[in-house]
């Protein structure tokens, strides 16, 4: 799984490396027509638009295939990382903690705690799941890159080292995506 930061890396040099290669195409282009395009502000030319369509088609092809290659999010890819993806952080929710089985009131899911750390859920299954069977992710790992587990799973966890710091559920990560 990987971390906010770590996309936003990969967005801004999948950005970069597609406009590096649409200049050098497009600078290709001019000297292809022997240096006469003219497209800016005070004047153009034929040429000139040849050499700035060149760029658009390059740099929206080489866009997307640097999108694919490195599975950037569409807003992170397009700002070149200036617009991040939500860490898993944000969108976890806290679970009830419970500290005997017997005050486990059987409504929703609960975390089973033992001296102060987490060492079970209670709710998702009829038996005690220890925290080693649900699937958990660290709290920087960014919400896009969960779908996988949530096609198996009906919650992850979010942690910081071994705190657990909530859980999130498959219906809120759907509700996120806008499906």
């Amino acid at each position: 799984m990987r971390t906010v930061k770590e996309l936003r890396l990969a967005g801004l040099f999948a950005y970069l490396a597609a406009l590096v290669l649409a200049l050098l195409f497009s600078f290709a282009v001019h000297l292809l027509l022997g240096g006469g395009g003219r497209l800016g502000w005070g004047s153009f030319n034929f040429y000139g638009l040849l050499e700035g369509l060149a760029f658009l088609l390059v740099f929206s092809f080489a866009l997307a295939l640097a999108g694919r290659a490195v599975r950037v999010p569409c807003p992170t890819l397009l700002t070149a990382g200036l617009l991040w993806p939500t860490p898993a952080r944000r969108l976890a929710k806290p679970l009830p903690r419970v500290e005997a089985l017997e005050a486990y009131e059987g409504r929703g899911v609960a975390l089973l705690e033992q001296e102060g750390r987490a060492v079970g859920l209670l709710g998702l299954s009829d038996r005690i799941l220890p925290l080693e069977e649900v699937p958990s992710v660290e709290a920087e790992v960014a919400v896009s890159e969960l779908y996988p587990l949530f096609l198996r799973q009906p919650l992850v966890l979010v942690t910081r080292g071994e705190e657990v710091l909530g859980a999130i559920f498959r219906e809120a990560f759907f509700r996120y995506l806008g499906v």
